[in-house]
């Protein structure tokens, strides 16, 4: 298969490249990436301004946009010159689980995938906790092991028909796991960030991002539950914006002109 990888941690992220170096024994790899981190950028799209793209190495782009931007190039220019029969996202630096999906650059590429007709999936590695990270560094090895040799299977999980679906993965960062459940309850975060406000002078002020301390309860049939139990949690999340049926519960009478 002809595979597009991509990611919001950059071209140069460490899961990124072990993933395409696990992916590459069987397919042909094609990486378009952002040139520096883009986390938590959602589904932005460049629109108005262009995009700078650098051609690393053989079939090695970077880009100067966001995710979306890189695989919507891929996907919908000739850069690369043959059919994308899959897009793979990731493996990210970092849980992305039920409420982390809005905010998520790495889930946002394979959601523009699915709304370009091309299968995607997203595979996010979530630290036991950080503190582990700055001594054990991230396990990415497990993960891309399991994700190229489902490659197939994990792709045709995915929909590219109305209502279209992506394929979110998402697992511990450790050197096996216990085996796969899929998870149709997405996780509830509390993240507790704050914005400050600072004053600098006359009418100039700016703002500082404070990250507060994430809460998220461990629900067993949950993706996060899945996960800390030492699973791989597998999720189909929709592309296209599902409607609750409002008719059921709401009257139009009830409304005045």
């Amino acid at each position: 298969m002809n595979l597009l990888l991509s990611n919001d941690d950059g071209f140069d992220s460490e899961g990124l490249n072990i993933l395409a170096k696990k992916l590459s024994e069987k397919h042909k790899v094609f990486i378009i990436a952002p040139d520096s981190n883009r986390s938590a950028v959602s589904h932005h799209i460049t629109m108005v301004t262009q995009n700078n793209m650098t051609k690393l190495a053989d079939n090695i782009w970077s880009c100067s946009g966001y995710p979306v931007d890189c695989v919507f190039t891929g996907l919908e220019s000739n850069i690369l010159g043959v059919k994308i029969d899959g897009v793979v996202s990731g493996i990210n630096r970092g849980a992305n689980m039920g409420t982390d999906i809005v905010y998520s650059g790495t889930c946002a590429v394979a959601r523009q995938a699915v709304l370009s007709g091309v299968p995607g999936i997203a595979v996010s590695l979530d630290p036991v906790s950080w503190e582990t990270v700055k001594t054990d560094g991230m396990k990415y090895e497990a993960l891309a092991k399991f994700t190229a040799d489902n490659i197939e299977k994990l792709l045709g999980l995915a929909k590219i028909t109305p209502p279209r679906a992506f394929v979110n993965i998402n697992a511990l960062s450790v050197d096996s796991y216990k085996g796969v459940r899929f998870a149709d309850k997405p996780c509830v975060r509390e993240y507790g960030d704050k914005t400050i406000v600072v004053h600098d002078k006359d009418d100039k002020y700016h703002t500082e991002f404070v990250m507060g301390g994430n809460k998220t309860p461990v629900l067993e049939d949950t993706d996060f539950g899945i996960c800390r139990n030492g699973y791989i949690a597998i999720s189909l999340v929709y592309a296209d914006p599902i409607f609750e049926e409002i008719a059921k519960i709401v009257d139009y009478k009830d409304f005045s002109l």
